[in-house]
């Protein structure tokens, strides 16, 4: 009788824990993005639903910029990403692409060339602080598995901070 019990209330419990898990983290995240949209004066609206994707939004120094809370499912697991995205105020129109390899894919000709030369140093030196590197021709985007760090708005704004002073600097 005593075992029958426990082998009900103990996966109660354990279930019970997980989604305690799940909505403590996304409060915690909604928290963050609120005081870093603040800081940021970017525009956030929290969603209720916990699997939403969370996107606060705005202009730093003439760039439009995002950050987005995703969850991405992979098979049988899934991890949540957040997103930095700086948007170039004019399409730089040469067909650039950086993937998320850190691998620098193009047209092929002259001018993508040119600008792979022109900023290859200024890509690879930003590498190791904004992770999972991508850049096109529309924007710059560095995208992070959520770790707890990144429920300090702090770290989100300086993250936030650093794409748009690597967009500003490409030529």
């Amino acid at each position: 009788m005593l075992r029958t019990l426990v082998s009900i209330i103990l996966p109660i419990i354990f279930i019970g824990g997980i989604i305690w898990l799940i909505k403590s983290s996304n409060r915690k995240i909604n928290e963050a993005l609120i005081k870093a949209s603040e800081k940021l004066n970017f525009l956030y609206s929290p969603s209720d639903r916990l699997f939403k994707k969370k996107i606060t939004s705005g202009t730093i120094d003439g760039y439009k910029c995002e950050i987005i809370v995703y969850t991405q499912s992979h098979g049988e697991s899934s991890s949540t990403y957040i997103s930095f995205f700086t948007y170039f105020p004019d399409s730089l129109n040469m067909g650039i692409k950086i993937n998320w390899r850190g691998q620098f894919e193009g047209d092929d000709d002259h001018v993508a060339n040119l600008f792979i030369e022109r900023n290859l140093d200024l890509v690879e030196s930003h590498k190791k602080k904004l992770r999972r590197l991508k850049i096109t021709d529309t924007y710059v985007n560095s995208r992070k598995i959520l770790f707890k760090k990144y429920f300090n708005p702090e770290e989100i704004v300086k993250t936030m901070h650093d794409v748009v002073n690597l967009a500003k600097k490409i030529k």
